[in-house]
């Protein structure tokens, strides 16, 4: 017989021999694959429970994104750039540039103890603000231009007119975004006090000279403006 018994002789299992052989070189072969699906499969997992513990806040630096400016007699605040015009400005008068990507636009002219004729300070519009413990301002709104409470048929002459109940010193005609502070319950003369408690007072005016004018400047100005 072929497949007789031979005492003291190994058995020769080919077909168990053979398959175990296959499964080795299958998992061979798979167990890169398995591996790299292990990994993306643990991966994905941690990185869903980590990612909640990171939130937006801790991510974001918060800031007001405004930069402070000073003279010898009160700051301000804006998000942009203003630079002081030295060649423009005197004792009793400082001028400020706003730029944007190196583009005017605006000027800001600060009158200390002085109220200028009514060429520098008649304007189409009044920006009413309340004095707030002698040194800072608060701003109310910018209003629409002033020629619209003059009377129909009326000459529309330069004078003092009241918006917001501050008196302002109104051009009806000018077409520009021009815009001056008044006092609530007063006028453009804005008497505050330093901090040394010495009197002091203001007639500001803001012109915005950009395509799109937009009153977020002023506004920064106005309610960040304290004395020094």
């Amino acid at each position: 017989m072929s497949s007789a018994y031979v005492y003291r002789k190994p058995v020769r299992r080919t077909r168990h021999a053979e398959f175990r052989r296959r499964i080795i070189i299958i998992t061979l072969i798979l167990a890169p694959f398995i591996a790299v699906g292990a990994y993306i499969y643990f991966g994905f997992h941690n990185a869903k429970q980590v990612n909640p513990v990171t939130s937006g806040i801790e991510n974001t630096q918060i800031s007001t994104n405004k930069s402070t400016f000073f003279s010898d007699y009160f700051q301000f605040q804006d998000t942009d750039t203003w630079v002081f015009d030295k060649n423009n400005s005197t004792a009793t008068k400082l001028t400020y540039h706003k730029f944007r990507k190196n583009v005017q636009e605006a000027e800001m002219v600060v009158y200390i103890n002085q109220v200028p004729i009514p060429l520098y300070l008649a304007t189409p519009r009044v920006l009413p603000v309340r004095i707030v413990n002698n040194d800072s301002l608060v701003a109310t709104s910018v209003s629409d231009p002033c020629g619209n409470t003059y009377a129909k048929g009326e000459l529309h002459n330069v004078k003092e007119v009241n918006i917001g109940y501050a008196t302002m010193l109104c051009d009806p005609d000018s077409p520009q975004y021009f815009v001056q502070l008044a006092e609530i319950g007063g006028n453009y003369q804005l008497s505050m006090k330093r901090p040394n408690g010495k009197p002091i007072q203001f007639v500001i005016t803001y012109k915005d000279t950009g395509l799109d004018s937009q009153p977020d400047a002023i506004l920064n100005i106005a309610n960040s403006f304290t004395t020094r």
